[in-house]
């Protein structure tokens, strides 16, 4: 199966993720945009990195956006000059129609239930629904914009998309794989050998080829196992970090 373009957006993800971690915003955000430039799946990460221009400062957070978009204009030029709405049109592609064949993560569903428009809306609503959960715990604890609040925020607003996505394909593994460990240690309660069970499921999941109902259910319980502490349960390891007292 071909790996596509996901490597290398993910590559320049990560260039932009090392940038936030300096505290290099506004070239992070232009590796941001290149990268969703090579493929959307990136905007997954988009939340929780709004979340954290407006946590750093607020009266940037306008301006480093105005260069995600301003970039993305430039790219596209090309495209907007001749043929402005086929590119609008296949760049988002809100219509398109997934294989059920390829599914890896909703094989156990009927495929007229796996296409349907109302099972879309479903997950839409729950991707949002999630999303404002998180938001709303982030906001609550105060935690810091460090390293680890940056990994964290990115990673989980990522995998709720994750999670919440109409369908994954065998090369979508490469959006969150490297991803998993964090989450699992840094964000949820699980003792080590549960930790260990939820990862090798994963895998397990993604190395079955063609996808099965059982592979995609394993899938799906390691999914929302590792997602619901992550969203609910802020700090596991200790008391809601507040925020400094400035003299």
């Amino acid at each position: 199966l071909r790996l596509f373009n996901d490597g290398p957006t993910m590559l320049m993800t990560y260039l932009a993720f090392l940038c936030f971690l300096t505290k290099r915003w506004n070239i992070g955000c232009l590796f941001f945009s290149f990268a969703v430039s090579l493929k959307m799946n990136v905007l997954l990460f988009a939340p929780g990195l709004l979340y954290l221009l407006i946590q750093d400062s607020p009266k940037w957070t306008i301006p480093r956006l105005a260069i995600c978009g301003v970039s993305q204009v430039l790219i596209g030029a090309p495209f907007l000059l001749r043929h402005p709405v086929s590119y609008l049109r296949k760049a988002f592609e809100l219509d398109r129609k997934f294989f059920h064949i390829w599914t890896v993560n909703l094989k156990f569903l009927p495929e007229d239930v796996f296409l349907s428009k109302t099972m879309a809306v479903i997950l839409l609503l729950l991707h949002v629904g999630l999303l404002i959960a998180y938001v709303y715990r982030l906001t609550k604890a105060s935690r810091p914009v460090n390293a680890e609040t940056i990994l964290s925020t990115l990673f989980v607003s990522n995998f709720i998309g994750i999670c919440c996505a109409r369908t994954l394909h065998y090369q979508f593994y490469s959006w969150y794989f490297s991803s998993l460990p964090f989450l699992l240690w840094r964000e949820t309660p699980y003792p080590l050998p549960i930790r260990v069970v939820f990862l090798l499921a994963i895998e397990y999941a993604f190395l079955t080829f063609p996808a099965t109902a059982k592979s995609s259910g394993i899938l799906q319980v390691a999914h929302w196992l590792i997602l619901i502490p992550c969203v609910l349960v802020m700090n596991h390891n200790g008391t809601e970090t507040k925020k400094p007292k400035t003299e």
